[in-house]
């Protein structure tokens, strides 16, 4: 499930994602193309590793397969917004030959008609000279070499340079052209290949000076008028659960009971809202980097980190202004009624996600819902020494036993619950990788997911019931493609997808579930996974097919996330009992405009994320050079075949190599790597049996 292209639009699943960085796209004259003549289309062309193209729809949904010398005849380059139209059948009888063997049978062969936007206004390389010649090879080997006609900046040959394009290939002229306009330092060396990946997706890594003297004049601690007309909950057993190194903890929970078997489960989110003002510079700033982006060496944050670490982030022991969710939850885990509040709270402890686990496990297991009702010491000892409160621990053991609850009702229902491990790269005190380390979900995880969720859906049934315009989390049901890939992994291990009809949530969770502690269980859930479109943000009020929700919003991290913040003001307008009903089209126009802004920078988040990860596991494996290892074929293309190798990165055995071809995915071989290029993130292996 990894990509390994630096590319916003990734290279390496079967998938292609359709989202756009986060540079404006411009078209070869600078304006947008003319609209698309009936019979034309328009979409993302897409690149895929076996060097295939198709064009996509704003979805990810593939329209056209294209033969990639037409592509190259029609001047687009990867990630161009194109229209295009059915070729002719001469064209289409060459290029269905070249395109049929990766494309689904019943997607039409297309052509290019031209180029609407332009994606790459800059490009990010090495900076090459031979001669008078020179000119820049990008790290997305899907994009052409680019001749440097303009200024170099007196940069180096080897240098990793941003070159910014000042004219695009065209008929007769195939490169594009540029100039260098930044020096990013020298190629291979891993904080300048990180910040090629920050400026590669046009990533902002710094404050302006308005926005941060704004953060600077916020007060540093709740202030008394601040407080006023708050729910105070400072006396209550509140507290935060999240991982060791988090530093922006932006939800708090709590949870009481009744004699008659009645709970109250409360989630309190940072109310940040309340410092940061609609147009203010801080705002305008979270909006334009939509999302904080947590990359394997760094944070660069939606907010700075003077409100995100500090007067927002619910640090324990302190006074925090929150928004309050509170839930009744019955005992077959139904949310029976629930209350939304501007709070005041003081966390009593920061736990961590292994603390609570540790605790947890002996009498609730490593998952909700595997009650061992062993003996285990949950005295006041036992519990100091995972650094938990003595009261917290009573309440955390009633805490297992509700989210088990509703996640079981939860489950019922048809939602998905996919269990993926999470990579993480463990580096030195210098950002050097030690090793790569797989941190499972454990108990105290799911405990979060599932108030979290139930939070999200409570205030999205609010917002509803108040008449309200928000933005919501939408995802659609599976393409039918993509389910006929999944039909081909799974079959052979025994599971049966519809093949008539999209297949209920339930049916797919009744796969999952038939999965688990099996050893098939990683394939069949990352396979999965890997067949239903990506989530994204809309105005529209669509239901949320993997968690089989009709109504669901982002409300519980608005340190992090723009949506949740929009959230929270809509709320709070709620609240204040003059809530904005307008619902006219103007109206949801914006909110739709913000929701896809939204949902384009949470895909080059990711894609940011999952770019640093590789690198850092590209270091690593570069410090094996020379060693022999066992790896997992995965792929086997004509070029060669990929190999996953122990740090959890993948190498290039190429074709050349005999028997290469006749590998299959899944096989296991041992294999010596042989050349590790950082740059391009690429790993060369040999055979050695």
């Amino acid at each position: 499930m990894t990509l390994t292209s630096s590319s916003p639009w990734g290279s390496k699943p079967c998938r292609e994602s359709a989202a756009i960085s986060g540079s404006r796209p411009v078209s070869p004259s600078g304006q947008d193309e003319k609209a698309p003549h009936p019979g034309e289309l328009t979409g993302r062309l897409a690149l895929r590793r076996d060097g295939t193209a198709r064009v996509l729809d704003e979805r990810g949904r593939p329209l056209l397969a294209i033969d990639p010398d037409e592509v190259a005849r029609s001047g687009a380059m990867y990630g161009d917004l194109v229209v295009a139209r059915r070729a002719s059948a001469a064209r289409r009888a060459s290029a269905t030959r070249r395109t049929a063997a990766a494309s689904p049978a019943d997607l039409p062969v297309g052509a290019v008609v031209r180029v609407a936007e332009r994606a790459n206004p800059t490009v990010v390389g090495t900076y090459r000279k031979s001669g008078r010649d020179r000119w820049l090879e990008p790290d997305d080997n899907r994009l052409p070499a680019i001749r440097v006609t303009g200024t170099d900046l007196a940069a180096a040959p080897g240098e990793k340079v941003v070159v910014a394009l000042s004219s695009f290939p065209r008929p007769g002229r195939p490169e594009p052209e540029g100039a260098v306009v930044e020096r990013l330092g020298t190629a291979g060396e891993p904080d300048v290949e990180t910040l090629a990946i920050i400026r590669s997706l046009s990533l902002r890594d710094s404050f302006p000076a308005g926005v941060l003297a704004e953060a600077e004049a916020l007060p540093r601690e709740v202030l008394a008028s601040d407080m006023a007309g708050r729910l105070d909950l400072r006396g209550e057993t509140v507290f935060t659960i999240d991982d060791a190194e988090a530093r922006d903890l932006d939800d708090a929970v709590s949870l009481t009971w009744a004699a008659g078997g009645s709970r109250r489960l409360g989630v309190h989110i940072a109310d940040v809202a309340h410092y940061v003002a609609p147009g203010s510079a801080l705002d305008i700033e979270a909006r334009r980097r939509g999302t904080s982006v947590y990359l394997a060496d760094r944070v660069l944050p939606m907010l700075p980190p003077r409100l995100s670490n500090g007067i927002a982030s619910l640090h324990p022991g302190v006074d925090r202004l929150t928004m309050s969710v509170f839930m009744d939850v019955d005992r077959a885990g139904r949310v029976t009624g629930y209350e939304v509040s501007r709070s005041v709270i003081r966390s009593v402890a920061r736990l961590t996600y292994d603390a609570v686990a540790a605790y947890l496990r002996p009498e609730f297991g490593d998952v909700l819902g595997d009650a061992r009702r062993e003996d285990h010491a949950d005295g006041p000892d036992h519990a100091a020494t995972l650094g938990i409160p003595e009261a917290a621990g009573p309440v955390l053991r009633r805490m297992a036993g509700l989210a088990g609850d509703l996640r079981r009702r939860r489950m019922a229902r048809g939602s998905l619950d996919f269990d993926i491990p999470e990579e993480k790269v463990l580096l030195d005190d210098e950002g050097r990788p030690l090793e790569v380390v797989v941190r499972p979900r454990n108990i105290a995880t799911q405990l979060i997911e599932e108030f979290m969720l139930a939070a999200n859906e409570a205030v999205a049934d609010y917002l509803l019931w108040h008449g309200l315009a928000y933005i919501s989390r939408v995802h659609e049901e599976p393409f039918p493609d993509d389910l006929e890939g999944l039909r081909e992994t799974l079959a052979p291990l025994g599971y049966r997808v519809p093949t008539t009809r999209v297949p209920r949530p339930a049916e797919l969770r009744d796969i999952l579930e038939a999965s688990r502690g099996r050893p098939e269980a990683p394939d069949v859930h990352k396979a999965l996974l890997k067949a239903l479109p990506q989530a994204r943000y809309s105005a529209a009020r669509l239901s949320h097919y993997a968690l089989a929700s009709p109504n669901y919003l982002h409300f519980t991290s608005p340190i992090r996330r723009y949506p949740d913040l929009d959230t929270h003001r809509r709320v709070a307008s709620a609240l204040s009992g003059t809530p904005d009903r307008d619902l006219d089209p103007v109206v949801l126009g914006k909110i739709e405009a913000l929701a896809k802004a939204c949902s384009v920078a949470e895909r080059v988040a990711e894609r940011a994320e999952v770019e640093s990860l590789e690198l850092k596991k590209t270091e690593l494996a570069h410090s094996g050079l020379g060693e022999l290892m066992e790896g997992e074929v995965t792929e086997v293309f004509r070029f060669g075949a990929f190999v996953r190798l122990p740090m959890a990165v993948e190498g290039l055995v190429p074709a050349t190599e005999r028997g290469v071809l006749a590998l299959r995915a899944g096989q296991r071989v041992t294999v010596q790597i042989v050349r590790v290029d950082l740059a391009k993130r690429q790993i060369e292996l040999a055979l050695t049996e």
